[in-house]
């Protein structure tokens, strides 16, 4: 960044790539400069070079792909779909292969042209697969669950309990058995101490020092009010011939205590207290069995998903799967629905990481030649791969189609626009994104997969990204006004408009301006000068000068999504149909929710989240009849089994939504996630 050549804030940050090159992406959207195809050789790349007799140099790798058996192997590849796709770069040479193998030998090399330049450095071909891929979709593949699974570390807390039970509880009775042999007639001690007990004493010393040094999860033992504790310290009294009646008197209560709650040293009720100990101790950790089921993964040799991952865990030493079957039952290849139905699918961010997927079904089905769309399919998937860059001023995300390989195989082998399966795969998507998780967020990654499947529609749907508090820059884009346009078709003069206070007849009259940049870090440029002033307006904004203040940020983005509905308004209009007094009941479900989770450090979170999920109840009760609306606002059973607290605050929300109802007027204080002073 210091000698500029990343640019933070671009979609292409690093001077030099082309927009088609995988830049690498770090948390936060930061490029650090490096390809993410490029990095050493890998194993394959090694044996495929010593298979077919050249350097082991990605250059080399590059020219032999070029020749006779190399092109003999890339369609081979693409006949046979035993391919995958990591990043788009891994696909470029199999589409060369295709175009020349269509006789389009003139674009296959201006291809080739373009990725020379890189062929010392990017992988250009792709990863062998063993077996073809199962139809349907997946949350992850296996290589990615068994990664997961490795990640699991075990918890101090648990192997800690599990060191007390398999080492320090053993050695305590051994202790006990030791001071037990001291008893007589006269009680516990009552023996005259010999010489063979004084070497005993001194080597179950010894035992303690050694299991102390290595075993060092817990510190319970060293406690000096512990019973093991008070008989070490009695051993070394007694070894060391300094037994005053004091320490023997602590050592009697000890044993008494001792005796009393578990039994005498070898009686039937401590045996079988400490095999079930036993039992438990010997028991795998998770994190053990977690190893152990990535290693079966690994081992399958497979890189995709499966129908049945959890059958590849057979046999796994009869341990307890159910610590990994959440994570395992990722990597099922099967129909959404059945994700969905299963509960392997269990938020929109995860049916979010899947939605490429669905994409590039659409993608596919476009093509007349199978092995063709299965290659503009994989593309399309690898590209979702690349990670988004930190993005200002409005700048978009490259698409798909700054790939000139893609390109390319789209202009030659699409032969027909199935405009109709793109739209029925956008509906169905976002009707399943908001039946399946009411009142959540449609997250970003979603709505881009949303815009890309309306795009191949040739539909201009609206869709609005959430924006980021900590780096908004004060001004919305065109397509935040087109959506509040048409929300105001849709929620204008109903229970949504009412309630928030909305004019949307003064929103369907502002016009886009499209003005140029400003050069000043204080006005950020606009397009919508009226729309960005009538969030301001009503977010109580009155600064002329932008400073980034993050709770200023999200007043102003809250107002933008209160207008636009946040898609919700878009998606209706585009075919979305879902029962919305169903819909408005389990919305409701999640804002109370939330808010019983508005205590303790995340409480601003959730109140964001309870605000959500409440403007998406208000929307799905605008779009109920009014008797519906009315049945809602005055069922007491929507705030039974709350507490004392909570239900306070659920009251209020459905007071201010009877006061709607009733007058027409908005609630003096309407329910909203962000809660900063007003500027003064």
């Amino acid at each position: 960044m210091a000698t500029g050549r990343i640019k933070v804030g671009s979609a292409t940050p690093v001077r030099g790539f082309p927009a088609w090159l995988t830049p690498e992406i770090v948390r936060g959207g930061f490029a650090t400069g490096a390809a993410a195809a490029g990095g050493p050789l890998e194993p394959d790349e090694i044996t495929l070079a010593a298979h077919v007799g050249v350097p082991p140099a990605r250059a080399h790798l590059f020219d032999w792909f070029l020749t006779d058996d190399g092109l003999q192997k890339l369609d081979a590849w693409v006949e046979s779909g035993l391919y995958r796709l990591e990043l788009p770069e891994h696909g470029a040479l199999l589409s060369v292969a295709w175009l020349l193998g269509h006789g389009r030998a003139e674009v296959a090399n201006e291809v080739v042209r373009a990725l020379r330049p890189w062929a010392k450095t990017v992988r250009f071909w792709p990863y062998e697969a063993l077996e073809p891929e199962a139809p349907g979709v997946h949350v992850a593949t296996l290589p990615v669950v068994a990664a997961r699974l490795e990640r699991k570390r075990p918890q101090r807390h648990v192997e800690a309990e599990r060191e007390v039970l398999s080492v320090w509880n053993p050695f305590t009775d051994k202790v006990l058995s030791h001071w037990w042999a001291t008893r007589s007639a006269n009680g516990l001690l009552g023996s005259v101490l010999t010489p063979d007990w004084i070497e005993g004493a001194k080597g179950l010393l010894a035992e303690y020092r050694h299991l102390a040094a290595e075993h060092t999860l817990t510190k319970r033992h060293a406690s000096p009010k512990e019973n093991l504790q008070i008989l070490i310290t009695g051993l070394h009294a007694c070894a060391a011939g300094e037994a005053d009646s004091r320490t023997l008197g602590r050592v009697r209560g000890a044993v008494a205590s001792m005796v009393a709650k578990r039994g005498e040293p070898g009686s039937p009720g401590l045996a079988e207290l400490r095999a079930a100990q036993a039992r438990i101790a010997a028991t795998p950790s998770h994190s053990t069995v977690a190893h152990d089921a990535a290693a079966r993964l690994r081992a399958s040799g497979q890189t995709g998903a499966v129908t049945d991952p959890l059958a590849l865990l057979h046999g796994a030493a009869g341990h307890d799967l159910r610590s990994v079957r959440s994570t395992t039952r990722q990597a099922t290849q099967a129909p959404l629905p059945v994700l969905l139905r299963e509960g392997i699918i269990r938020s929109a961010e995860m049916l979010a990481e899947l939605a490429p997927q669905l994409t590039a079904e659409t993608v596919a089905s476009r093509y007349t030649d199978v092995p063709a769309g299965l290659l503009a399919k994989r593309l399309y998937r690898a590209f979702a791969n690349r990670r988004s860059t930190l993005l200002l001023n409005h700048r978009a995300q490259v698409t798909v189609h700054v790939l000139p390989w893609f390109t390319l195989l789209e202009r030659v082998g699409v032969q027909e626009h199935q405009q109709d399966l793109a739209h029925a795969q956008a509906v169905d998507l976002a009707t399943l994104a908001l039946r399946h998780f009411p009142g959540t967020t449609i997250p970003n990654s979603l709505i881009r997969e949303l815009s890309r499947l309306f795009g191949l529609a040739s539909e201009d749907v609206p869709l609005t990204y959430e924006l980021a508090a900590d780096i908004f820059m004060g001004s919305f884009s065109p397509v935040f006004l087109r959506a509040a346009q048409r929300a105001a078709t849709m929620v204008g003069d109903t229970l949504y408009s009412r309630y928030y206070g909305i004019d949307y007849d003064e929103i369907l009259t502002m016009d886009t301006a499209q003005q140029k940049p400003s050069r000043s870090r204080a006005t950020p440029r606009t397009a919508v000068p009226n729309f960005d002033a009538l969030v301001r307006s009503r977010a109580r904004i009155n600064r002329t000068r932008w400073n980034q203040d993050v709770a200023t940020s999200g007043k102003a983005i809250e107002q933008a999504q209160l207008l636009t509905t946040h898609n919700l308004a878009a998606l209706v209009e585009a075919g979305v149909t879902l029962e919305w007094p169903t819909q408005a009941r389990q919305g409701w479900t999640t804002t109370k929710n939330h808010l019983a989770k508005m205590t303790g450090p995340h409480s601003l979170h959730h109140r964001k989240n309870a605000a959500y999920a409440w403007r998406q109840t208000l929307f799905y009760l605008a779009l109920s009849s009014p008797q519906e609306s009315a049945a809602f606002a005055n069922d007491e059973t929507l705030t039974h089994g709350l507490s004392s607290q909570v239900k306070l605050q659920a009251e209020a929300l459905l007071s201010g939504l009877r006061v709607v109802i009733k007058t027409g007027a908005p609630p003096e204080h309407p329910f909203l996630g962000w809660v900063a002073r007003p500027d003064r």
